[in-house]
């Protein structure tokens, strides 16, 4: 049980820190331009890593491929290369590269995930605000209440004063460590699948990533189906959406068609059921998955252009309100 907490814990540290500093999208979107452009002209993958991990070798991730090149020399794949960066890496990116890597495709991965994360990086910034901001002035009037009472002498006073916010304090992050870290994530997950806008914004991503590896895959036809399934499904961070998908395997292994295997997933809508079953019967499914992928990305492009201001005025307005929150409990 010790072990497990601590395991846990550790788990937890790291997420928030992460959380802390946030996805280095600009720097993944250039590295995907710039291996993307080396794919298409330079077929040495070793060359390439070294050419295009110079630009970012300062950040973050690009420490952490330092060594990227040397593990392809030694006979390792480019998904083991970048594995290293893990920790810093949205949940969809390896997940890509190796579905990239299983059909051939590489420069066409890599030219969806330049454009994927330069989507995706100002929106979630200001997501990441509308909890960042609010936290940090909440955590700072914690701190000036009891700095308050040190320079008017209470020492005792200061004491209990912190004591009573470190409890409270440390209560949040055990309720905020529960949710991420145990089942209670999928229920969450799946309140944010149902929430207007924001719920469809998390579906067209999910449809975005999901069918496009399934193109890519499919194309090859290298695996069988389920596994296709189950390997695109890996690129959806929504864990509700993704077990959502998770059941199309199951039907396949169960032996359904696509047709139907696809109508056991909730949150597809009856145009992309329809897609599927012409595809299927036309023998299309490559390039209807493609088209699903495409659409979803449109509509997601559209959803965020939408939803970015929205967000920016809710960082406002919570920020404000933090600032009051934090005033009234130093005047407490």
């Amino acid at each position: 049980m010790f072990a497990w907490l601590q395991a846990m814990g550790k788990d937890a540290a790291r997420r928030f820190y992460l959380a802390l500093r946030g996805t280095d999208y600009r720097s993944l979107a250039q590295f995907s331009h710039d291996f993307s452009v080396c794919m298409k002209t330079v077929a040495d993958v070793e060359k390439a890593l070294k050419l295009c991990i110079r630009p970012i070798r300062s950040t973050p991730i690009g420490r952490r491929w330092s060594d990227a090149a040397t593990t392809i020399r030694q006979g390792g794949t480019l998904t083991d290369a970048l594995q290293p960066a893990k920790e810093v890496l949205p949940d969809f990116y390896l997940p890509l590269v190796a579905a990239g890597e299983r059909s051939g495709r590489l420069a066409e991965v890599f030219q969806f995930l330049e454009e994927h994360c330069k989507a995706l990086s100002g929106p979630l910034a200001t997501l990441r605000h509308t909890w960042l901001f609010p936290l940090a002035i909440l955590v700072a009037g914690s701190f000036i209440r009891v700095l308050l009472y040190l320079m008017s002498g209470s020492v005792l006073q200061a004491l209990v004063i912190t004591l009573g916010e470190l409890i409270d304090w440390a209560l949040i992050a055990v309720v905020v460590g529960l949710v991420i870290l145990t089942p209670a994530r999928y229920f969450v997950d799946q309140v944010r699948l149902s929430l207007p806008l924001l719920g469809d914004l998390e579906k067209d991503i999910a449809i975005h990533r999901f069918f496009r590896v399934m193109s890519l895959v499919y194309a090859v036809g290298e695996h069988r189906v389920e596994s296709m399934i189950r390997m695109a499904a890996e690129t959806v961070s929504n864990r509700a959406a993704r077990l959502d998908l998770m059941k199309a395997a199951v039907a396949i292994e169960e032996q359904a068609t696509l047709t139907e295997a696809f109508r056991k997933v909730g949150f597809l809508t009856a145009q992309t059921h329809t897609a599927i079953e012409v595809a299927e019967i036309s023998g299309t499914l490559e390039n209807a998955f493609e088209q699903i992928s495409n659409d979803a990305g449109a509509a997601m492009i559209a959803k965020l252009k939408y939803v970015q201001p929205i967000m920016i005025r809710i960082v406002m307005a919570l920020v404000i309100v933090s600032i009051l929150m934090a005033l009234l409990n130093i005047a407490l």
